[in-house]
């Protein structure tokens, strides 16, 4: 050893002498540690985002959950309430009952109950009444009723559809099997109708008509067409001979003076003759009503639907 060499000499020396094959090996172990740490953290971080994307699907899981089970706890809550309403409305049909004469063919009734936050119900009742009742040119023994099957061709004709169809109409109802009009009792029901939905199941009848026919007609009621409420094209379904211009004399009248006894149609201009004649098939109160009452509980809503006459009877009934 020669005397003098400082300490990094000494090392330098020291490596030179250690063998190259064995000093690759030390710089391949370095190379090795390195990839495994490498490696490692891959793994690592992939652990992490599969755990984390569990995590947000099992939050994303217990909050559609917790959704549907509040969204169903409302619906259930709102269902009740729609329900409510029908039962608060046949207390103001009790009161009704009692009226002689009826002249609103339509209202929303205002409601005093509360029934807490983000609730809110709506009741609409309707005079079933103002309409048509097809059903009545069927009499209950399967005869025709001529007269009522006269007053539906000419409704009708007013809405601008095929009078045509009052016959198809008349097969689906009567007991028989003889046709009206070719094919019309191959599918026919040979019985009432029991809601105006049906209709659309009647040959000849679409979408379109249907949708200018329904507001004035029903299967309910006494078939008698109250005079107070009656709109244009039902009134114009009274009579063969009622013209428009008689129709509108009757509105005209009973805006300023409600009819308050049938016999007082004979009051309107015109009418003094025809409107004897016209009595059987009129009425100037309601006897049958449609109610919808309308729920809400915080954005989820039920209707419930249903025909109610004055003795408080249910024809009718439907939720959704």
């Amino acid at each position: 050893m020669i005397r003098g060499q400082s300490k990094k000499e000494k090392t330098e020396r020291a490596c030179l002498a250690f063998p190259s094959s064995l000093r690759r090996e030390g710089r391949a172990d370095d190379g090795d540690c390195s990839n495994q740490k490498g490696s490692a953290l891959i793994i690592t971080l992939l652990l992490i985002t599969i755990l984390t994307g569990l995590v947000v699907d099992f939050v994303y899981e217990v909050y559609i959950d917790t959704t549907t089970l509040s969204n169903w706890g409302n619906a259930q809550r709102a269902s009740l309430i729609a329900k409510s309403g029908q039962t608060i409305i046949t207390e103001f049909i009790d009161l009704v009952k009692n009226e002689t004469y009826t002249y609103t063919r339509e209202m929303e009734l205002p409601l005093m109950q509360d029934f807490g936050p983000n609730v809110n119900l709506t009741v609409k009742m309707e005079d079933e009444n103002s309409k048509f009742n097809i059903n009545s040119i069927i009499y209950e023994n399967g005869l025709t009723h001529q007269e009522a099957l006269s007053s539906l061709k000419k409704l009708c004709e007013y809405l601008n559809i095929n009078p045509s169809l009052a016959l198809s109409i008349a097969d689906w109802i009567d007991p028989d099997s003889e046709p009206r009009l070719s094919d019309s009792e191959d599918t026919a029901k040979n019985d009432f109708l029991w809601s105006v939905d049906e209709l659309i199941l009647i040959e000849g009848m679409d979408k379109d008509i249907f949708n200018r026919i329904s507001p004035y007609v029903t299967v309910y009621g006494n078939s008698q067409i109250n005079i107070n409420t009656a709109e244009l094209p039902v009134l114009m379904s009274l009579r063969d001979d009622m013209t428009e211009d008689l129709a509108r004399r009757i509105i005209d009248y009973r805006e300023t003076t409600p009819f308050e006894d049938s016999s007082h149609i004979v009051r309107v201009s015109g009418l003094e003759s025809i409107g004897q004649q016209m009595l059987g098939g009129i009425t100037v109160k309601a006897a049958s009503f449609r109610v919808t009452t309308k729920a809400t509980v915080n954005e989820i809503t039920r209707i419930v639907e249903s025909v109610i006459d004055s003795s408080a009877r249910i024809h009718f009934w439907r939720e959704g």
